[in-house]
């Protein structure tokens, strides 16, 4: 009887515990929101440059980040009745694209002033676009061309300008036309405005009209003060430019005459961060022992910040000033001079910096390569990810040394003008993490598909042959993204398209990957996102949106 008992009131119990519980769980799911993500995009080709290259059909972001990569029936379930959807409609998506090397900050400067012939292939279609921007300035206002071409870009023309076709240009605006800093055109206005007879011709070479140091030539001195309002202007319109161009983060590499950081520092505490990435070196000039030691105290008084939208990386691209390779060096530089650099790139290493070094030449590379190896018996390099940049020539040898204190390498496209013949090749089965960049704004062009195109084809815009070494669309992708997060030690958060990361990426107009090789040089952005908002937008994916 007494179990028959202990029996009911087990079964009661029981009963009353199933049925809460099932309410519970009810309650649960009646009130409790799929968790939706905010931005889906689908119906593309998505080039992850994840490990494996995977290639997807939608991913869903949520906030900054991606949260799902997949196929548009994986991604589905990530749509609720508040997604933004936008169809991609079969184009092709790539991670933002990273410039491991530009003058941003000099750029920003004057870029009111300038007109743009990066990349044009015709002097006539150049003359044009200059043309243009004189229309719409002010009389006597200064137009510039402050570098990012060279004459062998143009098919029609690579014997350069006449004083008659820059006359006709700008009729009633000074105008130059600046090559790296040796050589620059000018009008008749600009010429007499510095004192010149526009009967010497538009062509001039060197000083006083064009120098490789501050202030950079009469010509340069000759532009206007740029009040904040106007630079504050600027910034927002270069930016605005290098996402069109599939930029979404840029490491600055200037030394003070070129500017300084507050700008950044200043509207980077906005709500809203700026659209575009900025990494920057530590802004010093060292030209003798002296100014050594000084670079020196100031490294060990300063930390890297790698912050999401700004920060300070590392020391370059001249850590030690008389060390200035160039395309010309054929001989070491003196133990004197490799010394105090030495001395600046100890405290940097001892302090955490990561060194970004000019160095063209493989003499330069080498004789670096012996510091190297000696400081990393005491400090090892590996975590550092120091560079060797530019690097037009690198022997096989070299690059194994490289790989084995695993620093990296960047490369820049500056040498298709330059017509260089970087070893691709060698640095790619060298088993180095390399990247790709410009050296942009002065001594080259800001567009990364003209890199990619010269990586990929060996050709310049021209479609002249540059490169004896070339690589695959896969691997030059790979280096303008994966392998330049690895350099700014964002492999965690940029260059892939992967759940977890920074919801940077590009959709063109085109298929990268089956393009004609001729035709990379020309795909541009058509909607270009940073940190899951809208930088760039070509073809209203923010109405068509809104509409569905």
């Amino acid at each position: 009887m007494r179990n028959n008992v202990n029996m009911r009131r087990l079964f009661a119990y029981g009963s009353w515990y199933l049925l809460t519980s099932a309410a519970v769980i009810l309650a649960a799911c009646q009130t409790e929101e799929p968790n939706y993500a905010e931005q889906v995009l689908r119906n593309g080709r998505i080039l992850t440059v994840d490990n494996d290259f995977s290639i997807a059909e939608a991913l869903a972001i949520q906030g900054e980040r991606i949260v799902a990569v997949g196929s548009d029936v994986d991604i589905e379930e990530q749509i609720g009745p508040d997604t933004r959807v936008i169809d991609l409609a079969g184009r092709t998506v790539i991670p933002g694209l990273i410039d491991n090397h530009m003058h941003f900050i000099r750029a920003v400067q004057r870029w009111n002033l300038q007109a743009r012939i990066d990349g044009v292939n015709s002097k006539q279609q150049a003359l044009d676009i200059m043309a243009a921007k004189a229309a719409s300035m002010e009389p006597g206002e200064w137009l510039m061309v402050q570098g990012g071409w060279r004459e062998n870009q143009f098919v029609d023309g690579p014997s350069g300008f006449t004083l008659e076709e820059l006359d006709a240009a700008a009729p009633e605006n000074p105008l130059f036309l600046q090559i790296t800093y040796q050589s620059v055109y000018a009008n008749s206005l600009a010429l007499e405005a510095v004192g010149v007879s526009p009967d010497e011709g538009a062509y001039h070479r060197g000083p006083p009209l064009i120098s490789g140091q501050p202030p950079y030539g009469l010509l340069n001195e000759q532009m206007p003060s740029v009040s904040q309002e106007q630079l504050e202007r600027n910034l927002f319109d270069f930016i605005h430019e290098l996402n069109r161009a599939g930029l979404t983060s840029v490491y600055d590499v200037g030394r003070p005459p070129e500017g300084d950081i507050s700008l950044l520092e200043r509207m980077s505490t906005a709500d809203e961060p700026l659209p575009l990435r900025v990494w920057h070196t530590l802004k010093y000039e060292a030209y003798d022992s002296q100014g050594a030691d000084a670079a020196v105290t100031l490294v060990q008084n300063s930390a890297p910040d790698n912050g999401d939208y700004l920060g300070l990386l590392g020391l370059g691209e001249h850590i030690y000033l008389p060390m200035f390779d160039n395309p010309g060096t054929t001989e070491r530089y003196s133990d004197e001079i490799i010394d105090e650099f030495m001395k600046i790139a100890t405290a940097a290493a001892e302090g955490g910096f990561q060194v970004h070094e000019h160095t063209m030449q493989d003499i330069t590379v080498q004789s670096l390569l012996d510091r190297y190896e000696a400081l990393n018996e005491r400090i090892p390099l590996a975590p550092l990810r120091w560079t060797f940049i530019h690097v037009f020539s690198l022997s096989p040898e070299s690059i194994e040394r490289i790989r084995a204190l695993d620093m990296t390498i960047a490369v820049h496209s500056v040498a298709s003008l330059a017509e260089a013949r970087v070893p691709l090749r060698d640095i790619q089965d060298g088993g180095v993490v390399w990247g790709l960049g410009t050296d942009a704004t002065i001594v080259a062009h800001y567009q990364p598909f003209i890199t990619l195109g010269w990586a990929v084809s060996g050709k310049n815009v021209s479609g002249n042959t540059v490169l004896d070494q070339t690589v695959s669309r896969e691997e030059a992708l790979i280096a303008h993204t994966r392998a330049n997060a690895w350099l700014l030690f964002k492999e965690d958060d940029l260059g892939t398209l992967e759940a977890g990361k920074f919801a940077d990426l590009v959709v063109l107009d085109r298929d990268y990957l089956t393009v004609p090789e001729n035709e990379i040089f020309d795909i541009e952005s058509v909607l270009t996102m940073v940190g899951g908002r809208i930088a760039y937008d070509a073809i209203g994916a923010l109405d068509a949106a809104s509409e569905e």
